[in-house]
């Protein structure tokens, strides 16, 4: 029994390592979406069989790896490093202009770590409070997931837009899941859910065959990215604490704190929100851009974290969050070894101490090698990434992967399926602001949403 325990805390710590390695190099190149990178790899995992608290490790050190590393080109070109870091262009423009954009980068990576050090026992706790309630709501959950829809939508940028796409989307996937199950003999989760995943790919690729939006695609000459000198870093894994001051400390370990609770929101919206609050308390624009930056990466990691381990907690394994119906869905439902419905997944194999041992499993693998890189060899990195990996052949190993897993569930009509979505959910992202974590949402209200729906109009017909 021990050796079997001692080998499933070695396969966790190695698949964080692993995936803490993987993903810091993903969040260095800019333009990565989490969702399109982390989810089919989680998928293929689970897939695979892991074992639940080696599964739970795995996500929690790709969340801290890509949330670390963002910070790499985000800081030193301005370009974001993932979805998560767009908010932080702003304050990393300005840093450059300042000539300090080393500093920020710092600054950026030792909010991440202390923001992660603070989401884990906050979320837990505050999960274990909300745990009463969740057992409650299981009987409501086709209502549950469309009132969570709806707000979620509602806080998006696209609002009542967002709100109104909720209905023909659901009945779009609908739609698909009844020519599914005419087609192959089941409905289908993994194409439809990658299809969300690649829509905004998806709708930029599908723009080039249209030779009048080509041609506004088109550019002159390639970009031209700049890059801070570098600046040297002593001690092997240096401490986050001595990287920022003691009130800037304090600050994102409140508002990450904050952050790890706020579950039902959008990670980018209270990143937003919350750091643009830290530095609104400075004057002094140094103080400003560094504050905001700290605080907007340890909020950035800390909504993530919470976003994933309340659903598990709280809920009983109900993705009532925009990271657990995006980009940890499989880890909730991937038939046939996960389901909603009935709640048998990633929860059901976890214990209060596992999240404990194999959450700090997952923080230190993932931060083992990212923290490090990200303070001590951004410049070099960023540069090499810049210069070797094509962010195409990045683009296209996911597609390609994507259509893979989509063929395995259901063949041709998978990828066809996955292609429409895609096209329609991403034209509803680039185009409306409608943006995934709507649609993600939406595909776990839509059996009820239309049921419903399609009750109220026989009833007037």
């Amino acid at each position: 029994m021990e050796s079997i325990l001692l080998s499933v805390y070695v396969q966790a710590f190695i698949a964080a390592v692993g995936g803490g390695i993987l993903f810091t190099i993903i969040g260095i190149i800019p333009g990565t979406d989490e969702t399109a990178t982390m989810a089919p790899i989680t998928l293929i995992l689970v897939l695979m069989g892991l074992p639940g608290p080696v599964l739970f490790a795995w996500f929690m050190g790709i969340i801290v790896a890509m949330q670390i590393s963002h910070t790499v080109p985000t800081a030193m070109a301005a370009l974001p490093g993932s979805t998560m870091a767009v908010p932080m262009v702003l304050y990393s423009s300005l840093a450059k202009r300042l000539g300090i954009p080393h500093v920020a980068m710092r600054k950026m990576a030792a909010g991440s770590m202390i923001g992660t050090i603070c989401a884990l026992p906050v979320a837990l706790v505050f999960a274990l409070l909300l745990a009463p309630v969740g057992q409650k709501i299981s009987p409501y959950i086709g209502l549950v997931f469309t009132i969570g829809t709806i707000i979620v939508a509602y806080l998006s940028s696209a609002k009542w837009a967002a709100i109104i796409a909720i209905i023909p989307f659901a009945f779009l996937i609908q739609g698909f899941q009844r020519l599914a199950v005419e087609g192959v003999g089941h409905t289908l989760f993994i194409s439809i859910f990658m299809g969300i995943t690649i829509g905004p790919m998806v709708s930029e690729i599908f723009t080039v065959f249209a030779p009048k939006l080509r041609d506004e695609l088109g550019r002159d000459k390639p970009n031209e990215i700049w890059l801070a000198p570098d600046v040297k870093s002593g001690g092997l894994i240096p401490n986050p604490f001595k990287l920022v001051t003691p009130k800037q400390a304090r600050q994102v370990a409140l508002f990450s704190s904050i952050g790890a609770c706020t579950f039902t929101f959008s990670p980018v919206g209270m990143t937003v929100m919350l750091g643009e609050i830290a530095g609104g308390r400075c004057k002094e624009l140094y103080q400003k851009i560094t504050s905001a930056l700290s605080v907007q990466d340890g909020v950035s990691n800390s909504t993530y974290i919470g976003e994933f381990i309340i659903p598990l907690v709280a809920f009983a394994g109900l993705p009532l969050s925009a990271v657990a119906a995006g980009p940890g869905a499989s880890l909730f439902n991937a038939p046939p070894r996960f389901s909603v419905d009935p709640l048998n997944n990633l929860a059901q194999l976890l214990t209060l101490s596992d999240y404990i041992v194999f959450g700090i499993i997952g923080i230190v693998g993932g931060a083992l090698f990212a923290f490090p890189i990200a303070v001590k060899k951004a410049r070099s990195w960023t540069e090499f990434m810049f210069r070797r990996i094509s962010h195409e052949a990045l683009i296209g190993a996911f597609l390609g992967l994507i259509f893979m897993l989509a063929f395995y569930e259901a063949g041709l009509l998978g990828i066809i399926i996955a292609l429409a979505i895609g096209i329609f959910g991403g034209y509803l992202h680039n185009r409306f602001g409608v943006h995934t974590g709507v649609q993600f949402m939406c595909y776990y209200a839509s059996s009820w949403l239309v049921a419903q729906l399609l009750s109220v109009v026989g009833k007037i017909v």
